[in-house]
């Protein structure tokens, strides 16, 4: 019953990939794409929901150190050979894709509702990972990366959208009409550029990769599900929500912020194409744990 709910959206992934393969299209249409989904259509996507729910009573400090303890755990663990290869890796084992999966599919599974739990994760995911792995690699510009990240319009839309709410401000009919269109857009848009993007990479060195991808998988879900429950005792709905954010694959940006680091991104892309295929099962797996607990 789960997958079969979530079939649609692995369906559309699977025909991004498809597309990026054939000569359906004209060239240079998946950067077109991705670019439009994640500067216009995502930001207007976040925005209205920001704007609609505003920030949920139960979100709290416990509620994002549920999240981001384990993460911050699991990526100094796996950052501390130091070694040339250890912040990618602990990268790949810890960022998740919260926008062209998560966020896909939290709506399918939970209904719309439940993003109003994944907008405070959204906002701060990419501060948190980006400035974990600029710290983990020596004489990088931490605070620069950190300005950039802020401006990004993912997390600007998520900020602008929470302070109209609180400003109990209102949008003109036009106005909030366009965005409703832009936002229908966002989902199928997201998916059919994840897997236009996946058909670019391809998997190497098998054993580190599936080690790095079991512990972003499985491990890292774990600790949230262990965190959310057991030592916050956060509402089921939000504990749920902060598990398949952590379930959801590694991030397709970070191969692009190792490649701009000047190292080999092949190890990331790697794990970002192990993850996305391995995800079919997992995924469904943690839907179906937290709706039994």
């Amino acid at each position: 019953m789960l997958f079969a709910l979530l079939l649609p959206l692995f369906l559309l992934a699977g025909l991004g990939c498809l597309l990026a393969r054939s000569n359906i299209l004209a060239a240079g249409w998946q950067s077109g794409l991705t670019e439009l989904t994640a500067k216009i259509l995502i930001p207007a996507f976040l925005f209205g929901g920001a704007f609609k729910n505003g920030m949920p009573a139960s979100v709290s400090w416990q509620f994002l150190l549920a999240y981001f303890v384990p993460l911050i755990a699991l990526f100094v663990a796996l950052a501390i050979a130091r070694d040339s290869g250890s912040a990618p890796r602990a990268l790949s084992a810890t960022y998740s894709n919260t926008v062209f999966v998560g966020i896909p599919v939290l709506t399918q599974a939970f209904g719309p509702d439940s993003l109003r739990y994944a907008f405070p994760v959204i906002a701060f995911h990419g501060l948190v990972a980006f400035s974990l792995y600029y710290l983990a690699s020596p004489g990088k510009n931490v605070v620069g990366s950190l300005l950039n990240a802020v401006k990004s319009p993912i997390v600007a839309s998520l900020m602008l959208g929470l302070a109209f709410n609180f400003a109990g401000a209102t949008l003109p009919l036009a106005l909030s009409s366009v965005l409703a269109m832009l936002a229908a857009a966002a989902l199928p848009c997201a998916l059919l550029a994840l897997g236009a993007s996946l058909a670019n990479f391809r998997i190497q060195s098998w054993p580190e990769t599936l080690v790095t991808v079991i512990v972003k998988l499985i491990v890292l879900p774990a600790c949230v599900l262990g965190m959310g429950l057991c030592v916050f005792g956060l509402p089921a709905q939000a504990t749920a929500v902060l598990v398949v954010i952590a379930a959801c694959p590694v991030g397709v940006n970070g191969a692009a912020l190792v490649q701009a680091d000047g190292k080999n991104p092949a190890q990331v892309s790697s794990a970002i194409l192990l993850s996305s295929i391995a995800c079919i099962a997992t995924i469904p797996l943690w839907i179906w744990i937290v709706k039994a607990l």
